[in-house]
């Protein structure tokens, strides 16, 4: 393995230890030493990687988060030919959202956002706020292709995108916050696709 390589493994090793143990205990409660010990490294190697600490950690941690979660999501409805189809295309999507956001490192940098948003800038913390609003209007424009199947003009598409990512925030946010959930129940699923159902066939 190359130095550079060498380097960059060792980097993403600290922040994934790093991200497991904020998530499990909180920032406050774990130490740069405790950190350090998991991965059998010398105390100086950590400063070495992030000068400023478990600051400098915390920040890169929700920064990847937010590039990561973004450039992943994308959606098209434009094959969809009525409306049972665009409920189920919908569905499909949220299930793309939900095994997103709960997997491993996703569902730490979730957790560690929420808890340590006093801790952030404001940037930082506003990531859960700036995935929403790309989700929502990526939605919007997936369903200008298919605003005739659901009889909406154009004013309306954006109105119908905000309440359906408003559906899947709550039931990420209840499911994963509260109840602190990595799997969604057949029960809540079919929840979801009620309201979708519904407000399909307004």
């Amino acid at each position: 393995m190359k130095n550079t390589e060498r380097s960059e493994h060792q980097r993403d090793s600290i922040l994934d230890v790093a991200r497991n143990m904020f998530a499990a205990k909180g920032f406050e409660a774990t130490t740069t030493r405790e950190i350090n010990k998991e991965l059998g490294i010398a105390d100086g190697l950590l400063y070495y990687y992030f000068p400023h600490g478990k600051q400098e950690i915390l920040d890169t941690i929700v920064h990847q988060g937010i590039a990561e979660r973004v450039n992943d999501i994308q959606i098209n409805f434009a094959d969809a030919q009525s409306v049972g189809e665009l409920e189920l295309q919908l569905m499909d999507f949220f299930d793309r959202i939900w095994r997103l956001f709960s997997s491993d490192d996703n569902y730490e940098s979730f957790i560690i956002t929420i808890r340590e948003r006093m801790l952030l800038s404001d940037d930082e913390s506003s990531w859960l706020s700036v995935i929403t609003e790309h989700i929502q209007n990526n939605i919007g424009h997936a369903l200008e292709d298919v605003a005739d199947i659901v009889d909406c003009d154009q004013t309306e598409v954006m109105t119908m995108a905000a309440i359906i990512m408003s559906i899947f925030q709550r039931t990420l946010y209840d499911v994963l916050l509260v109840k602190n959930q990595r799997e969604v129940s057949m029960a809540t699923r079919t929840m979801v696709q009620g309201e979708i159902h519904f407000l399909l066939n307004k």
